[in-house]
């Protein structure tokens, strides 16, 4: 899963300022906090609660449920190959571990480069 809910929330925001030619500042005025904290806001660096989220969704004049969209995304699977086959038990356990290790470094690099 390369996004988290704040982040989902975020990009839910985004799009609807997008649609209807709305700034950030514009949002960020509006809820009287800084424009940096509306940015923390959108890319998911910062957890907003269920009445900051009707807020938004009030000045947005979209349903709340829109901004809390959630969309589950399938797991991203890493295809590799071998020479030859694993046919010992625990060595195919060992390699199911890395291949579980591998994919949780890869969300958290791309977590990091946000």
């Amino acid at each position: 899963m390369t996004n988290n809910i704040f982040q989902q929330v975020g990009n839910n925001i985004q799009d609807v300022l997008r649609e209807k030619g709305i700034t950030q500042q514009y949002l960020a005025d509006t809820l009287n906090i800084s424009k940096q904290v509306m940015s923390k806001i959108v890319v998911g660096a910062k957890a907003i609660n269920v009445s900051e989220v009707y807020k938004i969704a009030s000045i947005l004049e979209v349903s709340v449920e829109r901004l809390l969209d959630v969309k589950e995304e399938e797991p991203e699977k890493h295809n590799f190959s071998f020479m030859g086959k694993v046919e010992n038990e625990k060595t195919k356990e060992k390699i199911e571990i890395l291949k579980t290790i591998i994919d949780e470094i890869i969300m958290l690099e791309e977590y990091a480069n946000v």
